[in-house]
């Protein structure tokens, strides 16, 4: 999925997993009561892993938070996913 991108291509794509991962764990996981985690306990760890991908994924080269960013402006998600250039300072990353 994120081969081509610049989450791929510039190594970032584990934390956007594990974002991922934290946020649906967090948030499907408090639904069987035999799991014994929380709804309270759920929540921190979807938020956690939310805000652990807003502030995590960044540019290897300008430190430009990508996914801060695209959570403010909506029209940068999908270059996040379809180019492999950072958007805020030109870097190709799919050239390394």
């Amino acid at each position: 999925m994120l081969g081509q991108s610049v989450i791929g291509c510039s190594g970032q794509a584990w934390k956007f997993y594990l974002a991922i991962g934290a946020l649906l764990f967090g948030s499907f996981v408090p639904l069987y009561e035999a799991s014994g985690i929380s709804w309270t306990a759920g929540s921190f760890i979807a938020v956690g892993g939310y805000i652990f991908g807003l502030a995590a994924i960044r540019c290897p080269q300008c430190s430009s938070a990508w996914t801060w960013e695209a959570a403010k402006d909506v029209a940068l998600y999908k270059p996040l996913f379809t180019v492999a250039t950072c958007p805020a300072c030109g870097h190709d990353y799919g050239e390394e």
